[in-house]
């Protein structure tokens, strides 16, 4: 008996072989071999997989499962949704992408408006994030996800999902009435469900980037939980018509920028929109379901952790989770993402759900909580309490939501409160712009703290610096016409003002640790940085992997500080265990 992928049986022949040979054309057993050979391999070759799951480890959204749509052409939802798919399966949540596939040949094409394999998930689904754009689906695929809103059951709507669908052959469709550009309802499904449909491109698109803000009395909303009151995307706004649909509540607002950068001033001719928002949706089947829309969603918007966690927590609330919202929860980028450019020109042609680019890779920092455990006896978390100010200004450092924002101006330390001798000190930071500048200094001296403070003028103190620098600083100076080998950007450690003997590699003068290996990421990305401080011996772990150091450290003892150079940066999870030795002094 054969396998259901084995070949059929072929009836004997009715002539012997070599007789059938002498009767046949050449030509038509050329044909016959070819037809013959390309059957069987048919036959026995396994479906291609059309949706892409992602299984979820131990976290607080186990026994959930959410359900991505990626279908429209512009923003890169093809890559997006597996990124957040991965790295919300980190959490616990069971994680489904649905992609617009073409049924000639299995590949993911956003062209193909007619086919999305696998929406009968959503009959067991518990959320659906939909970023999709313009379908016209068989009916037959689209039933699942109107019953899916109608059931009461929650929904996300990213950048264009306010305009998913568009009939314009199908127009006798039973669905034909959820168009964008329908009259019964006003809006079709976007605006009924999500709150708004189609209106346009408030923001030039590609032109004018967008400074989010919190809205009025919004920033307590567990959704922005963790999320700095303002940041920036490198996204547009959309237009929105004079009012949201039924009970929206806007959590965000997006001021267009003058240009794509961080630092453009604000197109003074266009105030703030409405750029994210709650709302319920009631249908048949009587319930409210939570709803959150965010029109957001460019590609390279994605790279940026707090629009991340604006998602994750999104997914949270929409599932009733809001109490188990982490603001200093891990979303780092996990596997391969470069968006590339916007449109049909940055789509990457052949990919199926089955693409190794969508591969969900080992814990990148499994290998850190190994080595470095920060919640044995002896630990303990640096607050706001352990720090005290040097020379920076009033407004340079804020504490939210266990986080320490540094806006980088002016160039300033922040100190801890008593200097330190023997201590393992766990520092996470993530720069919020390219070419970031920052530091950790250990084993500050108190006199050129003392200088600082009565100066009250910018500059930096004596000790041992840890760096803290973003890879888009070397072609910053490269673009001055200044030399980049002197620096490296994966932790340098180095003395200043001090003495200290560095590990290799060298930097070219001697005087600079550089890493040994390379594990920095970049703006946007947290990293975690593990200090090891012993007996006048510095020694530096990046993300898991020790790189650098230096030995013979004189002063052996000092505060610990934080450094403000120039650009926006955030810390968190700051800890701290001190190790035997010298009792510790207060300053």
């Amino acid at each position: 008996m054969r396998s259901d992928g084995d070949p059929p049986s072929l009836p004997p022949p009715s002539l012997p072989q070599a007789e059938r040979n002498r009767t046949m054309p050449q030509s038509a057993r050329i044909v016959l071999g070819l037809l013959t050979a390309w059957l069987l391999s048919s036959l026995s070759m396994p479906a291609r997989a059309q949706t892409l799951t992602y299984e979820p480890l131990d976290g607080p959204g186990l026994g959930k499962h959410i359900v991505f749509i990626a279908a429209e052409e512009s923003y890169r939802s093809e890559l997006s949704m597996p990124l957040m798919a991965r790295i919300l399966s980190r959490q616990g949540f069971r994680c489904t992408v649905l992609f617009a596939i073409d049924p000639a040949n299995g590949r993911i094409d956003p062209r193909v408006r007619n086919n999305i394999p696998g929406l009968e998930t959503l009959d067991s689904a518990d959320l659906l994030v939909a970023f999709l754009r313009w379908r016209e689906l068989p009916d037959e695929q689209m039933k699942h996800i109107v019953d899916y809103a109608e059931s009461g059951r929650p929904i996300i709507g990213l950048r264009n999902a306010t305009h998913p669908f568009r009939y314009a052959d199908r127009t006798d469709s039973p669905y034909a009435r959820f168009d964008s550009a329908s009259s019964d309802p006003p809006g079709g499904w976007g605006r009924a469900v999500l709150g708004e449909t189609w209106v346009s491109h408030y923001g030039v698109n590609l032109v004018e980037s967008t400074r989010c803000e919190v809205a009025p009395d919004q920033a307590g909303h567990p959704i922005l939980r963790g999320v700095p009151e303002r940041f920036w995307l490198p996204d547009d706004v959309y237009g929105i018509s004079e009012s949201l649909e039924g009970d929206a509540q806007p959590l965000l607002l997006g001021q267009p920028l003058t240009d794509w950068t961080p630092d453009a001033p604000a197109n003074a001719e266009k105030p703030p929109l409405p750029i994210a928002w709650t709302k319920t949706y009631t249908g048949s089947a009587g319930r409210a379901a939570r709803i959150f829309t965010c029109t957001m969603g460019h590609g390279d918007a994605f790279k940026v952790e707090p629009f991340r966690r604006l998602l994750a927590n999104a997914c949270y609330w929409c599932l009733e989770l809001e109490e188990q919202i982490d603001p200093l929860s891990d979303l780092s980028i996990i596997g391969q993402y470069q968006p590339g450019p916007v449109g049909m020109v940055g789509f990457r042609e052949g990919m199926t759900p089955s693409d190794p680019l969508f591969a969900n890779p080992a814990d990148e920092n499994s290998d850190t909580r190994a080595v470095i455990d920060d919640t044995q006896p002896g630990w303990r978390a640096l607050t706001e309490a352990d720090f005290a100010p040097v020379n920076s200004a009033a407004d340079t450092w804020r504490w939210h939501d266990g986080q320490l924002h540094c806006t980088g101006q002016p160039v300033s330390v922040l100190r801890t409160a008593k200097t330190y001798r023997n201590f393992e000190l766990v520092v996470e930071w993530m720069h919020e712009r390219t070419a970031g500048n920052s530091g950790v200094f250990v084993w500050v001296t108190p006199e050129s703290i003392r200088r600082l403070t009565e100066a009250g003028k910018p500059g930096l103190p004596q000790g041992i610096e840890v760096q803290v620098l973003d890879h888009g600083y070397t072609e910053l100076m490269r673009s001055q016409g200044q030399a980049t080998d002197w620096f490296g950007t994966n932790g340098d450690v180095f003395p200043v003002g001090v003495r200290m003997t560095p590990f290799p590699p060298l930097s070219p003068d001697g005087s600079r640790s550089f890493p040994r290996e390379h594990r920095a990421k970049g703006h946007g990305e947290w990293n975690h940085y593990y200090v090891r401080a012993i007996d006048g011996e510095v020694r530096l772990w990046v993300n898991g992997g020790e790189v650098s150091g230096g030995t013979g450290c004189d002063p052996a003892e000092g505060y610990l500080c934080l450094e403000s150079e120039g650009s926006p940066i955030r810390f968190r999870r700051l800890r701290i265990r001190e190790l035997p030795g010298p009792e510790s002094t207060e300053r």
